[in-house]
């Protein structure tokens, strides 16, 4: 074999040599993204309680029709061959907590009041006890997982916002898809706004919508717990009924509240003639334009001016309002939502409120319900000009922009104002609480911890993830670099020749 073969050889031969090299990363990246995500635990797991065994079944059968009811001071124990990390209660009305006892400690969760509630343990456990504290608690579904990533459909709540960016404002679980179309998932989904969402009316004699309610904000990307009101929900034809029925001056004083409380940007609600009549929707409407004004005087319901501020909203949007008039683009397609629209995940979020399909609604972006249309009803800061609609137009400043730096500014001047008196006083103090409240601080510190390792343990796979597709990269260019380097040294020789 002469010289120019024997290089040729080499040259294919470490090509080859790479590409192996890289498969086998890929190979090796596929296995660590798989082992990251979390086994489902619960078909396997044993559930039993001596006070209350009696539908225990219910618990796993993947129906959200069927329940486990149980008296006060049932527990129930669940025990795992495979060490259990994650806990999914999804809960059929709040409840004011539970508690969940493993590795000898026990916690006090469920307080937020979520009926859907994702807890992460402190550490894995074989071996868990929940025992519900209120008089009769009913629980839907309970899902266990192991160490990593959770399924897209876990719901992991957060707190309603204290300061939102922006406040929607339907009247029943469905209107927020139906009438808003691709608000909530452009603005909170795809560009990461602060939406907090408010209902009106409360579905609790259906005790199937909240929870289908849950389900359409957490698939259209809502991660903030939304606000539900005290307010039962009624059909009424007139808004003249509505404000019989509700009281226009509570709805009014709650309306002031929600504003003062989350202090947003921008508010969305409902159409003055109430889309489709509805009285109720009537009233959230004409209610919210009355309250956007008064937010901003003392002397309108002092006692929550007292206790949240007052607050000068910059912008409210009704649907269909004919001033000022808008038309949003929901046909963008979103990243966050791998490519579909606003509008299709509009429709995917009223999909999740499966009882409201009876009827003859549906998410539309034309006609008379058109969900692009909106009108500019109140401003502080100016009407829309550009061409390119936007809710946030004209907004340069955020409320809880101010709020941090004037707390910065709070804080330096504390500092500068200590003594070496207070610091031997918070010493002592410091002391006295760790002696008198160690299992709380205990509880707190330790829940923490796992929430910052799991997404570290996320976040490197991420980087696993994005390294090993690099590799096939790379190996190409050192394919296309030897084939060019071979050719050259056939052209070589031939020239020499």
């Amino acid at each position: 074999m002469n010289s120019e073969k024997r290089i040729v050889v080499w040259l294919l031969g470490k090509a080859i040599l790479f590409l192996l090299v890289s498969l086998l990363g890929t190979a090796i990246v596929l296995a660590d993204e798989t082992a990251a995500q979390a086994a489902e635990l619960t078909e396997t797991v044993k559930i039993s309680s001596k006070k209350d065994p009696q539908g225990l079944t219910n618990l796993t059968d993947k129906n959200m029709a069927t329940r486990y009811i149980c008296a006060g001071g049932t527990s129930i124990t669940i025990e795992s061959d495979e060490p259990i990390a994650q806990v999914y209660l999804m809960i059929d009305r709040p409840v004011s907590g539970y508690l969940l006892s493993y590795g000898g400690t026990t916690y006090r969760c469920g307080e937020n009041g979520f009926l859907h509630d994702y807890i992460l343990l402190a550490e894995p456990t074989n071996r868990l006890n929940i025992t519900f504290v209120d008089e009769k608690t009913a629980v839907c579904e309970l899902h266990l997982f192991s160490q990593g990533e959770t399924p897209e459909w876990v719901q992991k709540w957060q707190k309603p916002y204290e300061d939102a960016d922006m406040l929607v404002l339907p009247t029943h679980a469905d209107d927020e898809h139906l009438w808003f179309g691709g608000t909530m998932p452009y603005y909170g989904g795809e560009l990461g706004y602060k939406v907090q969402v408010a209902y009106m009316t409360n579905h609790w004699g259906e005790r199937y919508r909240p929870h289908e309610l849950l389900n359409g904000l957490w698939k259209v990307g809502i991660t903030a717990y939304p606000i539900i009101s005290d307010f039962p929900d009624a059909y009424v034809d007139s808004l003249a009924n509505a404000e019989a029925f509700y009281d226009r001056e509570t709805i009014l004083k709650w309306q002031v509240e929600l504003l003062r409380r989350f202090k947003p940007e921008v508010v969305i609600a409902h159409d003055l003639e109430g889309e489709y009549g509805h009285g109720a929707h009537k009233l959230n409407a004409s209610t919210i334009l009355e309250a956007a004004p008064l937010a901003a005087e003392e002397k309108a319901f002092p006692e929550l001016a007292k206790r949240y501020g007052i607050w000068e909203l910059p912008k409210l949007y009704l649907h269909l309002y004919p001033e000022n008039t808008v038309v949003m683009n929901w046909s963008i397609p979103l990243e966050r939502f791998d490519g579909k629209t606003g509008f299709e995940m509009a429709v995917e979020g009223y999909g999740e409120h499966v009882s409201q399909h009876v009827y003859y609604f549906a998410v539309k972006e034309s006609g008379k319900y058109d969900c692009r249309q909106f009108g500019l009803a109140y401003t502080t800061v100016g009407l829309d000009q550009a061409e390119t609609p936007d809710f946030f137009q004209n907004v340069s400043a955020f409320s809880d922009e101010v709020n941090e730096e004037t707390e910065q500014e709070e804080s330096i001047q504390e500092q500068e104002q200590s003594t070496a008196a207070s610091q031997e006083s918070e010493t002592e103090n410091s002391e006295n609480t760790q002696q008198s409240g160690i299992d709380e601080s205990a509880v707190e510190s330790v829940a923490e911890t796992p929430e910052e390792e799991q997404d570290a343990e996320i976040s490197e796979s991420k980087d696993k993830k994005t390294k090993g597709l690099y590799l096939p990269i790379i190996v190409g260019a050192v394919v296309i670099v030897v084939v060019v380097v071979v050719m050259q040294l056939g052209r070589s020789k031939r020239k020499i020749r």
